[in-house]
């Protein structure tokens, strides 16, 4: 079967999914990565705040090196991300805000994403595509998250779609409880994740602080949100030290965190749900 990982942006899937890209290879699965939001600019137009994100020459050779570890194909679509397109953010909190007064017009890449879905469902009906949930409502993750929800419900493929944990989510129960579907990943375990270092609980504090709370749910006719959902855990015991050794090579993202600190947070959160990664999956 071939397996489909939407990712925003160019380390989104392997934080979320590394451990279950990992096994689905070792079980000579088909695993394609396709990042959405991967559109080079030039460096001198771009305010200098914006560079770590903006360098997208380094970036795609931190995704090809992670995706060679993990033996995955990848594509990229080169899509604008949100903090480059034009009205230009004020700053770099207001991707995590969603403008209910525009309704879905503002998300000008929800078709384009469909298409691709269209071509690889033409090209295999059985596939088997992971989408980002949303949770932490930036702007790029839930653009994704609405062309996914909206094309399996009006294809009537529930089957073929699984829902992931985004970053932000692993991260903190409070940024999950401010997604409409994130309360149906209750808390479990004792260990905080992030309380895992000083920095990465302010960081987790700040964007808890950003989010503007539930809200894009409320752009969606009924039909998208009268679903029942069920919570699928996917182990990925044997396969932690690689996702980690996958993510090590996104040095211009993950530094600011820290390598130590990400690799204890990505030790905890795993060891509160016995080592496994989380999705949520539509009942039909």
């Amino acid at each position: 079967m071939q397996h489909v990982f939407l990712s925003p942006h160019l380390d989104d899937v392997v934080a979320s999914c590394g451990g279950t890209i990992a096994k689905l290879v070792y079980e000579r699965e088909e695993v394609l990565v396709l990042t959405v939001y991967t559109k080079e600019h030039d460096l001198s137009v771009v305010p200098k705040k914006f560079h770590r994100f903006a360098n997208y020459e380094q970036r795609k050779k931190e995704d090809q090196t992670a995706l060679d570890k993990l033996s995955a194909d990848y594509k990229w679509m080169d899509l604008e991300e949100r903090i480059f397109r034009t009205p230009l953010p004020n700053n770099y909190k207001d991707v995590f805000k969603i403008d209910l007064s525009s309704g879905l017009k503002q998300f000008h890449y929800i078709s384009e994403i469909q298409e691709e879905l269209d071509r690889i469902f033409v090209q295999n009906p059985k596939t088997k595509i992971y989408s980002p949930l949303g949770i932490g409502n930036h702007f790029d993750h839930v653009e994704v998250f609405l062309a996914s929800l909206m094309y399996m419900v009006d294809n009537a493929l529930f089957d073929n779609f699984l829902f992931y944990l985004d970053f932000y989510g692993m991260a903190s129960i409070r940024i999950r409880k401010k997604h409409y579907l994130g309360k149906k990943i209750i808390s479990r375990g004792t260990k905080k994740p992030d309380k895992s270092s000083i920095k990465l609980f302010m960081t987790s504090l700040a964007y808890n602080y950003m989010i503007s709370g539930n809200s894009f749910e409320k752009l969606l006719p009924s039909k998208y949100l009268d679903l029942e959902w069920d919570l699928k855990t996917i182990s990925i015991k044997g396969y932690e030290k690689l996702k980690r050794t996958s993510l090590d090579c996104y040095k211009s993202q993950i530094e600011l965190l820290g390598k130590k600190a990400l690799d204890k947070f990505l030790r905890r959160h795993h060891t509160n749900w016995d080592s496994s990664e989380l999705f949520l999956q539509a009942k039909i």
